[in-house]
Formats: structure tokens, sequence, C-alpha cells
């Protein structure tokens, strides 16, 4: 026979979700957040009076119906977008109807702000029992040790819901965490403390060095100027000492002793004259004889032809028959050239008086 307990017990579960944007780890455009859906209990106790649960996901996903019939009861995925998740509850009793719940799945906070921490959605939901069996109330009923775990019955002594003792304990863990946060914090900051002051002592020390070595500096520069400037003298004083020396040399050189001269006077350089073109002596003809009457004609000179380099020349010829003609041209540097044309031997011819003249390349006409 089944005993059955009288009453109505309650025992709250956890229905949560948690969600991680991939950020550049996504594949596309269609799994940008992985996801976990779970049921928990609600200091995270065992759930020993349930068979399995079976997550109802979107249809658009392979598989949407999964069922987890060993804890912990969660699934994970990827996806992009929002929806209402279908959680079904079978309990170890089989005369307790199947549970249906629901639970919005987020992927991103309230505020719809983009974040990289982890987005967590959790409802509390509270299972009545009526009149259990005696085998499934040792199941539903709270351990004794959750007391232990359940900081909410530690603070006060009043009968709590289960609803007060979920938010007590959360504000609880929150304060542990920021707690936690805080020390973390000021073990960091210890740190960068620690790491700030060995910075500064380095960064004096530098300093230090770059003020001797400055220093150094300093000194090597005087140095090297010194000895700019001493080299600078050197060849200044070897530069007018070479000076001096030529000087004296010009002094003391002797004038050259020219034996041809009178004098050892300097005399000056007169430049060598341009050389004169050749003059080209032409033949002249021998005119033809004119038939005259046989008179003394004196001929004045037909041609008077001056040059720079000579004088003037006068040239007479008498003519007489029988007919003779005597030419004289006179050229520099007493080279002169006779042209004589002879007659025969009975004719007399009569004497000609010339002066120097010079003739040029061009033929005279003698008549």
């Amino acid at each position: 026979m089944v005993k059955r307990i009288k009453g109505q017990f309650e025992r709250p579960i956890v229905v949560g979700s948690i969600s991680n944007w991939l950020g550049k780890k996504a594949d596309g455009y269609t799994h940008t957040h992985r996801w976990t859906a779970y049921i928990r209990g609600m200091n995270n106790e065992d759930l020993p009076f349930i068979k399995k649960v079976v997550f109802h996901l979107h249809a658009s996903f392979k598989n949407p119906h999964r069922a987890v019939e060993t804890p912990p009861y969660e699934i994970s995925e990827t996806g992009w977008g929002e929806f209402d998740l279908g959680v079904t509850i079978h309990f170890t009793d089989a005369n307790e109807k199947p549970l249906e719940l629901f639970h919005l799945l987020r992927l991103h906070p309230p505020d719809g702000i983009k974040t990289k921490q982890p987005v967590v959605s959790e409802t509390l939901d509270v299972l009545v029992f009526h009149d259990p069996i005696d085998t499934f109330y040792n199941l539903i009923k709270m351990p004794e040790k959750s007391e232990i775990n359940n900081p909410a019955l530690q603070l006060t002594n009043s009968a709590l819901s289960p609803a007060e003792q979920m938010e007590i304990n959360n504000i609880v863990d929150s304060r542990k965490k920021i707690l936690a946060d805080v020390q973390k914090y000021r073990d960091l900051c210890r740190q960068k403390e620690s790491e700030a002051n060995t910075l500064y002592q380095s960064i004096h020390q530098l300093e230090k060095t770059k003020l001797i070595y400055q220093k150094k500096l300093e000194k090597y520069n005087q140095m090297k100027a010194s000895e700019a400037a001493a080299a600078i003298n050197n060849n200044n004083t070897q530069s007018s000492s070479s000076n001096n020396n030529n000087n004296n040399m010009s002094i003391n050189t002797p004038i050259p002793h020219n034996e041809n001269t009178a004098t050892t006077t300097p005399t000056a350089i007169t430049p060598a004259p341009a050389p004169i073109p050749p003059l080209i002596s032409t033949p002249i003809p021998t005119p033809t004889p004119i038939p005259i009457s046989p008179t003394n004609i004196s001929i004045q000179p037909v041609n008077n032809i001056t040059s720079p380099s000579s004088t003037a020349a006068t040239i007479t010829t008498p003519i007489s028959p029988p007919f003779s003609q005597t030419t004289t041209i006179g050229l520099p540097n007493s080279i002169q050239e006779t042209t004589t044309t002879t007659p025969p031997a009975s004719a007399s011819s009569s004497s000609t008086s010339t002066s120097t003249s010079t003739s040029t390349s061009t033929p005279m006409d003698l008549t």
C-alpha cells in the first residue's frame, strides 16, 4: 500500500541561460553568440526528483527537441537571435504530471548595449506538490545541509519564502564577488605601485648617468676645439714663413746678364713683327712694237705705286727705234729681279735711271 504525506510541499528551482558574444570568432552572421540553457537548484543543490528535462528550441535549429536525462540538466548552442525556450520537466514519480515551463533566452543586455561580458538571464520557479507519496516526498524536501549553504537562513530566524531566500542569497553572493574584486584590484594596485617605484629609481639613475656623460662630452668638445685652434695657428705660421722665404728669394735672385747688350738694365720686350706675306713677281709680257716715227719721246711715269714699306718709284723709258726697254722691279731686302729685252746689236739703248721700288702681285701696265 502506497503511503501519502498529507500537505502541500514546495521546491524552488532556477531556469536560466547564459550567453557570450563570439566577436571575431563568430562564424558568419548566423552564429554570433554561444549560449547555454540550464535548470539547477536554488542553491546549486541536486535535484533527485527530476527524471529528465526536455528543451524545446526554435524550429530553425537542427533537432529542436533535446532531452537530457542526467545532471547537469543543460544544453549549449550557437545562434544570433533571442526566442522563448520551452522546458518540460519529467519527475521520478509517474503519478506526477510533467511540468511545462518557458524561459526567454537572452543574447543581449536589456538596455541593448553591446558588451563582451556574459549575459545571464534566470527565473525562479517554485514547484508545488500536493500529497506526494512518502518516497517522492523524501526526494522533494530540502536537504538539511542546505541550511549551511543557505546564507538567507543564517541571517534571520523568521520564515522566508523561497523567492526571498533566493534574493537574499543573490545579494550575499554579489557582495562576496564585489569584495573579491576589490581585493584583487588592491593587490594589482600594490603591484603597479611597486613597478612604478622601480621605474622611478631607474629613471633617476639614468638621469645621473646622463649628467656624467654630458660633462664628459663638454670636456671632449673643449679639447677638440683647442686642438683645432692650435692646428689653425700652426698652419698660419707655416704659411707666413713660406711667404717670407719666397719674398727673400725674389729679392736675392740676380738679374741675368746679356753679353750682347751694353748695360744690364732690363729692356722692354718688343713683340715680334708679324710675318710679311711673300711677294709674287709676275713676269711682264714683252710689249708689241708700235709703229711710230723715230722721234725721241720722253714718257713721264704712268703709274706711281706707293707701298708702306717702300718709296715711290719713277720709271722713265725713252723709246727710239730700234726698240729697247728695260724694266726694273724693286723687291724687299735688296732682292731685285730685272727683266731685259734686248733688240738686235745694231740698236743703241739709252740709260735708265731707277730708284728702289716694291712690286705687288698686280701686273703693271707700262706703255
